[in-house]
Parts: C-alpha cells; structure tokens; sequence
C-alpha cells in the first residue's frame, strides 16, 4: 500500500467512526404523566423528579440503538395535576413509597428498530419496578435526534397496578373505586452527558 492509500484509510476509519458515535445521554428536561380513571373521575398525575440516563449509538443524526438506560423517578415526586395533597398522599401511601422510594426502569434489551418519517420507532424490554415488584416490561419509543445534538424519546404505556402487587385503591367505604388500569405517557429530553 502506498502512503497516500494508507492516510486514506485512516481518514475513512475515523469519519466512519465519528459518524456512528456512541454516546452517554441524561436527562434535559421531562415530562412523565400517569393517568387513571376511577368509578366517580378521571385522575392524572405528573412526575417531578424523573432521571433517565444511556448509552445511544446515533448514526448520521439517526438513532439506531440503545446499549443500556435507566430511568429513576422519586415515587413521593408524584404530584397530582389538580394540586391535591390528598391526592398525593393517596397515591404515595397505593405506591408504597415510604418502604419502596424509587420507580425503576432498566433496559434489557431492543426487541425491534424501525425508521418512520424522521423517527426511529424502537420496541424495548427491560424491568420495571414498581411497589418494590419488578416485572419484564415492553415500551415502544419514538426516538428524534433533534439539530442541537440532543435525543427526544417520546410514547405511551398502559399498565395494570395488579401486575405489580398494588390493589387498585377504594375510598370512602368502596364508593370510588380506582380502575386497576394506568396509562404512562413521557415525553423526554436527553443531552449529551
């Protein structure tokens, strides 16, 4: 091989290996709602102290695969969307969070890729832990790269309480009745760690 040959490969190598980097992602910024029904009205809480931290291989601005994440979200960050501390008090007490003071979500695995319209759509499987129960869980998550450089993970995920161990909580002497479905809907900013 001639020098010129040599310094082209080079060059090729690390374009290539800039191109497909990969890189350790946290939080930016958060939004994570749980949203419920009960027999008497629709309920909705919102997440105040969400971290999500990964390994991403973004290739030519195009997600292509997660090689580890974690979310953590404070179980007493909770917080009712209608400002009611009975409400909080409610939720954290169904939750267990005085014994069990983190939900968890750790990746295991990318079951699926796909590319749709700018997005990679990504089914994963990892284990969720919830009232200190953890069960395989499956999310699909619509991933952008956005220009700055950061990801945007958005999608939804209904869950049962039950699935967990956690009683659909009744009040007022079973007058209302929570549903013992969840909906989880996030929508997540992460930033190059």
């Amino acid at each position: 091989m001639t020098r010129q040959s040599i310094l082209l490969f080079f060059a090729l190598f690390l374009v290539a290996g800039i191109a497909g980097a990969q890189s350790k992602y946290t939080t930016k910024s958060f939004q994570l709602l749980i949203n419920g029904t009960s027999n008497v009205h629709d309920w909705s809480s919102k997440a105040t102290n969400v971290t999500v931290t990964g390994d991403f291989l973004v290739n030519n601005n195009i997600p292509e695969k997660i090689n580890n994440a974690t979310v953590k979200v404070q179980t007493t960050s909770l917080k009712s969307t209608k400002d009611s501390d009975l409400m909080d008090e409610r939720t954290h007490s169904t939750l267990k969070a005085d014994k069990y003071p983190e939900i968890t979500f750790a990746f295991v695995k990318v079951v699926s890729t796909q590319q749709s319209g700018g997005e990679t759509v990504m089914v994963i499987t990892g284990n969720l832990t919830l009232g200190g129960v953890t069960k395989a869980t499956d999310l699909t998550l619509r991933i952008k790269a956005l220009p700055n450089g950061d990801l945007q993970i958005k999608g939804s995920k209904k869950l049962l309480m039950s699935t967990h161990g956690i009683k659909p909580p009744s009040f007022m002497l079973g007058a209302m009745k929570v549903a013992d479905e969840v909906t989880l809907t996030y929508d997540v900013i992460l930033k190059k760690a």
